[in-house]
């Protein structure tokens, strides 16, 4: 039986992961759906989260991989400034890009509000480089999954099935009731799931340029910080008491398409077969062994 057990998980690898990642993120966050805020969900949130790279390092191992190869690229950032100046600049740039488009158009922004608090931007990077994205995702997805899958397909379809399992992977925290994501409007929760698979394509790019799991945590990381300077007036979102939808939904739009011309002028660029730079060859760890 472990015989069969590993000889799949040696020839299907992607799949072996993805069942990995669900089991541990599923199983250990489901209690903290019958429980009261407190602590101990939020515990059990933040550990079941690490099920992507908790799963890589194990289907890494028993395929008889180099562990300490797939987890040096967490440590990766001589990368050149090209690719640190892309991970925080990105970000910023779809939100501004946003803000401008939604202030022409007379959407809910508010340009006149003061700045966010440097401590709570840095506050809110740290934390999306360590357990909100980051640490406790990327060297599973971009740093497994995206290799494996380039092994066998372009970089771009590649990296949109990997955003489609990672957007499902994210379920649990729709039943959750003390999480963000269960207080999504309709709206929201499509525009959310589009936004994920558009945002694989951005990470795809710049873990295929660089080969490392460091650069692609940090643009992550920047991803959930930038959205905290989009200038959202509370009461143009809310307005006594309900959410108003078709603000929310103002705001959802404009900025998926904002990303979405990011997408297509990386793909435009760079290529669909790569979605890097030529000249930045990606580093793999992955030697001989491929499947999915």
């Amino acid at each position: 039986m472990s015989g069969t057990v590993s000889s799949w998980v040696d020839e299907h690898p992607v799949a072996a992961f993805v069942v990995g990642a669900y089991a541990f993120t599923w199983v250990i966050s489901a209690p903290a759906a019958f429980m009261e805020e407190g602590w101990t969900p939020w515990i059990l949130i933040y550990i079941g989260s690490f099920g992507p790279p908790v799963s890589a390092a194990a289907v890494t191992w028993l395929r008889g991989d180099d562990v300490k190869a797939w987890a040096k690229q967490i440590v990766r950032w001589r990368v050149g400034w090209f690719w640190w100046v892309a991970a925080f600049g990105v970000p910023v740039a779809i939100v501004a890009v946003t803000t401008v488009v939604l202030w022409a158009i007379g959407g809910p922004v508010d340009l006149g509000q003061p700045f966010q608090s440097p401590v709570l931007i840095a506050v809110i990077f740290v934390f999306g480089l360590t357990v909100s994205g980051g640490l406790n995702e990327e060297p599973g997805w971009r740093g497994f999954a995206q290799p494996h899958l380039n092994d066998r397909y372009d970089a771009l379809p590649a990296s949109l099935v990997v955003g489609v399992v990672w957007a499902v992977w994210h379920l649990p925290y729709f039943v959750i009731p003390i999480t963000p994501h269960s207080g999504f409007t309709v709206v929201n929760q499509v525009g959310w799931f589009v936004s994920i698979v558009l945002l694989s394509v951005i990470l795809a790019w710049a873990y295929n340029g660089t080969g490392s799991v460091l650069i692609v945590m940090v643009l992550h990381a920047m991803v959930n910080t930038a959205d905290v300077l989009l200038p959202l007036p509370p009461e143009s979102i809310v307005v006594e008491g309900v959410i108003d939808e078709t603000a929310v939904a103002t705001v959802t739009v404009t900025q998926l398409a904002v990303t979405l011309l990011v997408v297509v002028a990386i793909v435009a660029y760079f290529g669909r077969e790569s979605l890097a730079r030529g000249e930045i060859p990606g580093t793999r760890y992955i030697e001989g062994k491929t499947g999915a």
